[in-house]
């Protein structure tokens, strides 16, 4: 079906000639001659059968009917603009890889691995996104997740990365400052002579971490925060003791930042996951990053 628009030049020598009143500045700023703006606004006159100007003597006057067609026109040609810069800068679908991670988790685990994985495989564009809500998580957009369990994403295909293991942790200067030393070897029930430090989501934490030490319940008042990152610049700060999962834990005690003066991690019932959308399990960039981890987990396992 031939649709009846005038052509896409004669447009912008409208809307140019109506914002400047003037075919001569239109035209300079289209580059084009100010007759070639002329003739493409009497073009389009004749095929609206209306006059959308006015010339009288050097003045250029818009008519009601030009006025009215104006705007009409503009956020068509605003839509049409947009439409060509989203398609420009549209991601190419093959080879860009969209993650959503927890944000700690992205943090202080995933990133430092990305590295090794973008000199492994150049043809991929990574992008990482913050996971908030897996249930808000628009399959669209995102290629991965990598998220806690037990909810698992809906319509998604999931694997286990890990079981959680979950230490005690501390600032070096607080040890010495309770303790004298920054090496000090402390007995689990010595953890009540620190302040403690709390992730509001996991109010069982502390509880938890008592009976697998086993010791009796107790009070466990102290500063709590909204997340992970939060609970990790505390206790890196001196604030108190935490108890946070290994995997966020492991760069600030690499590091010497953190110290784990109650001995070794424990295991808890919940896990973290990488999961994706059923109709992406065939992506390249999804199948070779689900591989890519997981081996890379697995040896990490075997090594440790």
């Amino acid at each position: 079906m031939r649709r009846y628009i005038p052509s896409s030049t004669a447009l912008k020598c409208f809307e140019a000639s109506v914002r400047h009143l003037s075919f001569t500045k239109a035209a300079e700023e289209l580059h084009l001659t100010q007759s070639a703006v002329s003739r493409q606004i009497r073009n389009l006159e004749a095929f609206l059968s209306r006059d959308l100007f006015i010339r009288l003597n050097k003045r250029l006057v818009l008519t009601g009917t030009g006025a009215a067609y104006y705007k009409e026109v503009v956020p068509l040609l605003d839509g049409m603009e947009n439409a060509c810069l989203k398609m420009l800068h549209r991601e190419d679908e093959k080879t860009t890889l969209t993650i959503s991670s927890l944000p700690t988790l992205a943090s202080h685990w995933l990133i430092p691995l990305l590295a090794d994985f973008q000199l492994s495989h150049p043809q991929f564009q990574i992008k990482v996104r913050s996971l908030d809500d897996a249930a808000k998580i628009d399959p669209e957009s995102i290629d991965v997740i990598l998220h806690y369990g037990g909810d698992h994403w809906p319509r998604a295909i999931s694997h286990q990365m890990m079981r959680e293991k979950v230490i005690a942790v501390c600032s070096p200067d607080l040890l010495t400052r309770i303790f004298g030393s920054s090496v000090a070897a402390c007995r689990a029930e010595d953890v009540v002579q620190f302040p403690f430090l709390h992730l509001s989501s996991r109010i069982n934490a502390w509880p938890d971490w008592m009976v697998s030490q086993g010791l009796e319940s107790g009070s466990f008042a102290g500063a709590s925060f909204a997340h992970f990152h939060m609970v990790l610049e505390a206790a890196k700060n001196s604030m108190g003791i935490a108890i946070m999962p290994i995997i966020l834990a492991q760069r600030g005690l690499q590091t010497g930042e953190l110290v784990a003066p109650f001995g070794e991690a424990v295991p808890t019932p919940h896990e973290y996951l990488l999961s994706y959308p059923v109709d992406k399990a065939d992506l390249e960039q999804v199948v070779v990053f689900r591989d890519w981890l997981l081996a890379k987990l697995a040896v990490d396992d075997l090594t440790h």
